[in-house]
C-alpha cells in the first residue's frame, strides 16, 4: 500500500513539472490546498469516502483574474483510470475527477452557502482525470470535465491544455449559446415585425434596446413601467427615453438626432400603433437577449442580429456590400499585431462595431495583465478615448451606437461619416488636437466599390490605403482575393509608404450563408516603406466550421482555437516551416501580386494512376461524340452508355512493362521553356457566322467547342493543339485534332520543341497535369500570358534532363481504355 502512495506521489511530481514547464499558464500550480478562500470551503467537504469532511486533489489551478479553476485527480496506472460506474473516487481517476468538480455545480454550492454559487457563477470549472506516466506518451490517459449549463460534461481532448485553450473552449460555449438564443429570439422578432419594411427592423431593435439600458445610477422609468404601459404611451416615451440616456452617456446631440429621425417611422406605422407589438418585442429583449452582454466575449450580438434580418427578409448582406465579419475573425486580427496599452483602435467603415468590440476586449486584457496600479481608470479611459469608428450608413450607425452602449461604452468616438470626405479629416485633426491618434486599424471594407458614376462606393483598396495612412503602427483588412492583385498603381503605392507583413486566404466558406466571396486578411506595418521585402502568404483552408441551417457558420467541433494556434505559428515560423503550397515567404516587389497564388508552387499530390484514366475515358467519350455529330443532340445515358460498349476496348494498347508512375522523379520546368502558348482573338456572338470551324471557348463543355463557325481573316486556324480556358471554366485543359479557332477566353497551346509533335496521348497525359493550376485562378483572377510566364510544371525527364515525352506517350498507351484512341 506504501508502495503505491509513493508512485502516485511521483505521478504528482511528475505532472507538475510538467504543467509548470511545457504549459502556458499564468499562475503556478498548487499540490492539494490553494490560498482561495472560497475554493477551500467548498473543499472543506469534498471527501471521496463521503464524510463530509475536507477532500483534496491531487493539483489545483485558481487564476482568479480569469476566473479558472482546474481540479487534476492522479493514478499512477492506466488500469486505476476509470471503474465502470465512474462511483469509486477513492480509487480510479476518472471518479475522483468527477467527485470533486461535481462540488462545484449550482445546487451543492446552495447547499454550503448561498454566496459560493454567486462567487463561482461566471467561473470557468474544469476537472481532470489523469493515469500513467504523463513521460511516456504511450502509456497515460487524459480525461476532462467542464461545468456547462450546471452540467459535468466530458469534452473530446486526451491532453492537457494550455490556460488559453480552456478559456478559449469556455468562450466558444457561450458564443454557441449565445448564437443559439439570438436565432432563436430574432425568429420570433422577425415573426412579430413580418409586416415592417426589413431595413427599419433593425433600426427599432436599436432604438427598443437602448430603452431599456440600465445602470445602477440611473433610474429608467421606462424599462420599470412600460409593461404597463398602452402602445401610446411606449411609442410617446420611445424618443424622450432615447434622449435621457444617450445624453446622459454624453453622446452627442447629433448622435441622437440621427436615431430619433431614423424612428420617425413608428409614429404613423399602423402596425405598431394599433397592436402589442412593441411591447411584446421589448419583453423578448429584456428577457433573453440583453442578459447576453453580460457575457465577456467579442461575439457581435447586434450584428447577428442585423445579419439574422436580413435573411429572414431574403435579403444577403454582400447584395448591398455589406459583409459582417465573423465573430472568430475579428479575434484573428487582434492576434496578429502586438498590442499596447495605449493604443488606439481605428475602423473607418465600423458597421456594428465588431472590431471595436474585438480591440476593446484585447486591450482591457492588456491592461488587466500589465504592471499598472491604475488598472480601472486606464480601462474607464480606454472606452471612452481609444475606440475611433467611422461610419456611412445612419443604419449601421445606429446600431453601433447601441451595441457599444450595452458593451459598458457608450462614449466611444464613433461617427456618422464617410471616411472620405473632408469631414472625416477635421475630426481626425481635431481628435490629433486631444492627444488621441489612431495606431491600429482594423477594417472590413464595403465590398464590391467600383467609385464611379453608376457605383460611387470606394473600392476596398481605397480604404485600405485610407486606413493605412492615418493609422501609426499597424493596419489590418479582410477584402476579396481581387484586392490583392488588381489596381497595381493603389498597391504600388501602399507599398511605397507601408510594408506589407502576412497574407492569410481564408476558407471560401467563411461568409456563408450570406455570401460565397472568397476573401483574405493582410497584415500591414504602417510608415515603413516595404522596399522589397519579404511577405508571408498562408492558405487557411478549413476553419474547422461548420454551416448549420439556422444559426450559419458555427465552430460546434471546437476546431477553431487549436487551428488558429497554428495559424499563427505558421506565420511566424514561415522561413523553416514553409512548403511552398499552403505557407510561402518571399520578397515582394512593385507590380507584385500579394496572394499565395501568384507565388505557391503547383500541388501535384493528388495525381495518380486514375488521374490519366479519367482523361482517357473524356477524350474517348468526346470523340465518339464528335464522330457521331452527336455534341449539340440531347443523348440520353443509357444511350451513350450503349455506344461507348460498342466501341470501347477496355485492354491498353502496349503492356505496361516497366512503365511507373513516380512523381518524385519528375522535374520542374519554367511553363514557357515546354510549351508555345498564344491567345485567342476575340470574336462576339453576334459577329459569328455558321460554318465548319470548331470555335473553342472558355466553356467546359465539349472539349471546349462553343459553336461551328467560318472565322474572319484575322482568327488563326489551328489543328493538332490544346487549349487552356483563361476565364469562365478557367484552368480547363482539351486536345483537338481538329480544325479550330480560339477565342479570347482561352490560350492555345503546343510543345516549344519542333522536334516532338504533340499527339492524342501527350495531350491526354499533359491535360491533367496543367489543369493542377486550376486552384490557383477563378473568375477574378484569369489566366494571362502574364501570369503563365511566371507558372512552372513539372514533367517526367529523360536522362538528360529533359521532358521525356516518350514515356508520356508510352505511360498513356499502357492504361485502360488506350487501345481504343
Amino acid at each position: 500500500m506504501a508502495k503505491k502512495r509513493k508512485n502516485e506521489s511521483k505521478v504528482d511530481i511528475d505532472l507538475f513539472n510538467y504543467l509548470s514547464n511545457t504549459k502556458n499558464y499564468y499562475n503556478s500550480w498548487e499540490t492539494k490546498k490553494t490560498s482561495n478562500s472560497y475554493i477551500q470551503t467548498v473543499l472543506d467537504k469534498a471527501s471521496k469516502a463521503g464524510t463530509g469532511f475536507r477532500g483534496e486533489p491531487d493539483l489545483i489551478y485558481v487564476n482568479e483574474n480569469k476566473k479558472i479553476l482546474i481540479l487534476i485527480e492522479n493514478k499512477d496506472s492506466i488500469g486505476d483510470h476509470e471503474s465502470k460506474k465512474r462511483n469509486k473516487p477513492k480509487d480510479f481517476a476518472v471518479d475522483g475527477a468527477l467527485h470533486y468538480t461535481s462540488f462545484f455545480l449550482k445546487e451543492n454550492l446552495i447547499k454550503i452557502d448561498t454566496t459560493l454559487e454567486k462567487h463561482f457563477k461566471d467561473w470557468s470549472i474544469i476537472g481532470i482525470a489523469f493515469s500513467g506516466d504523463i513521460n511516456d506518451e504511450y502509456n497515460h490517459l487524459i480525461t476532462t470535465f467542464i461545468i456547462s449549463e450546471n452540467e459535468l460534461k466530458d469534452i473530446d481532448t486526451k491532453e492537457i491544455l494550455d490556460e488559453e485553450d480552456y478559456l478559449a473552449f469556455f468562450e466558444n460555449i457561450d458564443i454557441e449559446s449565445i448564437s443559439k438564443n439570438i436565432s432563436k429570439s430574432s425568429s420570433e422578432i422577425n415573426r412579430i415585425l413580418r409586416t415592417l419594411d426589413s431595413q427599419k427592423r433593425p433600426i427599432l431593435l436599436s432604438a427598443l434596446m437602448i430603452c431599456l439600458y440600465d445602470k445602477d445610477n440611473v433610474s429608467n422609468d421606462f424599462k420599470r413601467s412600460y409593461s404597463n404601459w398602452s402602445t401610446a404611451n411606449i411609442i410617446r416615451n420611445i424618443p424622450t427615453t432615447i434622449l435621457d440616456i444617450l445624453t446622459n452617456e454624453s453622446i452627442d446631440a447629433d448622435k441622437i438626432n440621427i436615431l430619433i429621425n431614423e424612428l420617425a417611422f413608428i409614429t404613423t406605422d399602423n402596425d405598431l400603433n394599433s397592436s402589442d407589438i412593441l411591447k411584446d418585442i421589448l419583453k423578448e429583449l429584456e428577457n433573453n437577449v440583453i442578459p447576453l452582454f453580460n457575457k465577456k466575449t467579442n461575439y457581435d450580438i447586434i450584428g447577428k442580429f442585423y445579419e439574422e434580418f436580413l435573411r429572414y427578409a431574403g435579403v444577403a448582406n454582400v447584395k448591398k456590400g455589406i459583409v459582417l465579419t465573423p465573430n472568430h475573425i475579428t479575434k484573428l486580427f487582434t492576434d496578429l499585431v502586438d498590442f499596447r496599452t495605449n493604443d488606439v483602435i481605428f475602423d473607418t467603415c465600423c458597421g456594428t462595431g465588431a472590431f471595436l468590440i474585438s480591440g476593446m476586449n484585447k486591450l482591457v486584457k492588456e491592461i488587466e495583465n500589465s504592471n499598472l496600479t491604475n488598472k480601472t481608470a486606464r480601462i474607464e479611459s480606454l472606452k471612452q478615448n481609444q475606440l475611433v469608428g467611422f461610419e456611412n450608413s445612419s443604419t449601421m450607425y445606429s446600431l453601433a451606437i447601441s451595441n457599444m452602449l450595452f458593451r459598458g461604452d457608450g462614449k466611444s468616438r464613433i461617427y456618422h461619416v464617410d471616411a472620405f470626405s473632408e469631414k472625416a479629416t477635421d475630426i481626425l485633426k481635431n481628435l490629433k488636437k486631444e492627444g488621441i491618434i489612431p495606431t491600429i486599424g482594423f477594417i472590413n471594407p464595403p465590398y464590391g466599390g467600383k467609385d464611379n458614376n453608376t457605383n460611387p462606393t470606394k473600392k476596398e483598396i481605397q480604404f485600405l490605403e485610407s486606413l493605412l495612412d492615418n493609422v501609426s503602427r499597424f493596419g489590418v483588412i479582410i477584402a476579396p482575393l481581387s484586392t490583392y492583385f488588381k489596381d497595381d498603381v493603389i498597391r504600388n503605392r501602399i507599398l511605397s509608404k507601408h510594408t506589407l507583413k502576412y497574407v492569410i486566404n481564408m476558407p471560401g466558406e467563411l461568409f456563408q450563408p450570406n455570401a460565397s466571396t472568397h476573401t483574405a486578411v493582410a497584415v500591414f506595418e504602417t510608415n515603413f516603406p516595404h522596399n522589397n521585402k519579404e511577405v508571408v502568404f498562408y492558405n487557411l483552408e478549413d476553419d474547422g466550421f461548420i454551416l448549420s441551417k439556422n444559426r450559419g457558420r458555427t465552430d460546434v467541433l471546437n476546431k477553431w482555437t487549436p487551428i488558429k494556434k497554428e495559424v499563427l505559428n505558421k506565420i511566424d515560423n514561415a522561413k523553416s516551416l514553409e512548403d511552398n503550397l499552403t505557407l510561402v515567404q518571399t520578397k515582394i516587389s512593385s507590380n507584385d501580386e500579394w496572394i499565395i497564388q501568384a507565388h505557391s508552387k503547383t500541388d501535384y499530390h493528388h495525381l495518380s494512376e486514375k488521374s490519366f484514366i479519367k482523361s482517357i475515358k473524356q477524350y474517348l467519350i468526346f470523340s465518339l461524340k464528335f464522330k457521331l455529330n452527336l455534341l449539340t443532340k440531347d443523348i440520353d445515358e443509357i444511350t451513350l452508355l450503349e455506344l461507348l460498349d460498342d466501341s470501347i476496348k477496355r485492354e491498353p494498347e502496349i503492356l505496361k512493362s516497366s512503365l511507373k508512375f513516380e512523381f518524385e522523379t519528375w522535374k520542374e520546368f519554367n511553363f514557357y521553356d515546354v510549351l508555345k502558348f498564344q491567345r485567342g482573338k476575340r470574336l462576339t456572338k453576334l459577329d459569328q457566322n455558321d460554318g465548319d470551324i470548331a470555335y473553342i471557348s472558355s466553356t467546359k463543355e465539349n472539349n471546349g467547342i462553343d459553336n461551328y463557325i467560318s472565322p474572319p481573316d484575322y482568327m488563326k486556324i489551328y489543328n493538332n493543339a490544346m487549349t487552356i480556358n483563361n476565364s469562365g471554366s478557367v484552368g480547363y485543359v482539351f486536345y483537338h485534332n481538329y480544325d479550330f479557332v480560339a477565342s479570347d477566353h482561352c490560350t492555345v497551346l503546343s510543345i516549344l520543341d519542333k522536334k516532338i509533335e504533340l499527339n492524342e496521348y501527350i495531350a491526354i497525359f499533359l491535360k491533367p497535369v496543367i489543369e493542377s493550376i486550376k486552384p490557383k485562378y477563378n473568375f477574378a483572377r484569369e489566366i494571362s500570358d502574364y501570369r503563365l510566364n511566371k507558372e512552372k510544371i513539372s514533367l517526367p525527364i529523360d536522362k538528360k534532363g529533359k521532358p521525356n515525352w516518350k514515356y508520356m506517350e508510352d505511360y498513356i498507351k499502357s492504361l485502360p481504355y488506350s487501345s481504343s484512341l
